[in-house]
């Protein structure tokens, strides 16, 4: 292959790369991302997964305590791992979560809370599940900043 041939096969690799049409699965089940139809970054959903370290362990890895909020001591439950992901709740200093996933860059942790900030055996994430799969309740769920939560065990 010439070098000319070369070059023009790697740079059409490269703009493919850079397509913004590009289908994206996050692993979790949802549907592929077209990001390139994506208007609003608060359009996007990002739900919580449990069960991902199997059906030997518990569906939810460790919980959490949320703290060192300042202001208002309010911190907010996005709906995906990012800060202008919508906001679908808050939780306060002294509130307890059960973490269930992590951001690639451990920025956010995806949470499943009771309404009454106590951890709750009602929410069905104590215990293993069968298999992996989006938590759809009772209790409520979201990504939060991994940054004020001091992380215990399960």
């Amino acid at each position: 292959m010439t070098r000319k041939a070369l070059m023009t096969t790697m740079a059409g690799l490269l703009l493919a790369a850079c397509e913004p049409n590009v289908e994206q699965n996050s692993g979790t089940g949802t549907a592929p991302l077209n990001r390139g139809e994506v208007t609003d970054s608060r359009e996007l959903v990002q739900p919580v997964v449990i069960g991902e370290s199997g059906p030997r362990f518990n569906a939810c890895q460790a919980t959490g305590l949320i703290r060192s909020v300042a202001g208002n001591g309010e911190l907010p439950v996005r709906a995906a791992p990012f800060d202008r992901a919508a906001q679908r709740d808050t939780l306060t200093n002294g509130d307890r979560v059960y973490i269930c996933n992590r951001s690639h860059d451990q920025s956010w942790f995806g949470v499943i809370y009771a309404q009454n900030g106590e951890l709750s055996g009602s929410c069905g994430v104590s215990a293993p599940v069968a298999s992996q799969r989006r938590y759809d309740g009772p209790c409520r769920s979201g990504w939060i900043a991994s940054a004020f939560v001091q992380i215990g065990s399960s």
